[in-house]
């Protein structure tokens, strides 16, 4: 199967958004273009989202998160929305781009309190169950 392009969407593009590009990336290599974006792009990435993505052997430390004016999307691209607050966003990018758009919702680990360890394992979870969607397109 042929990946399609993406662009993968979030509120900040510090967590979840940043995680679903490297993991596509991971997946998919050079196969198709994968870029990913917030409605307010946060200043820098995450700390714990880069902590869990090293696990993953991805070296997610010089980047810089973006706006969805960074980002081009055309017919054919994907546009994935994965969180709530990010839909309306994403729905006007597909639109214009006259793109398929699909949501895939994920809580926002960054909002979880607790100890180092029980935020780590949060972000975790959001990494293996973005892992877990990525791979099932890939049947």
């Amino acid at each position: 199967m042929s990946a399609p392009d993406l662009v993968f969407v979030c509120g900040r593009n510090s967590v979840r958004s940043p995680m679903a590009e490297a993991l596509w990336r991971a997946r998919f290599g050079d196969e198709a273009r994968v870029q990913s974006c917030g409605i307010e792009p946060a200043s820098c990435a995450d700390g714990f989202m880069i902590a869990v993505m090293r696990e993953e052997g991805a070296d997610l430390s010089s980047f810089e998160p973006q706006g969805l004016e960074d980002v081009s999307a055309g017919p054919g691209t994907l546009v994935v929305c994965l969180a709530p607050e990010a839909d309306e966003a994403a729905r006007a990018l597909a639109q214009r781009a006259k793109a398929r758009i699909e949501h895939w919702h994920f809580a926002d680990p960054a909002e979880i309190e607790g100890s180092r360890e029980a935020r780590l394992e949060a972000y975790r979870a959001i990494r293996d169950a973005l892992k877990s969607r990525i791979d099932t397109m890939a049947v």
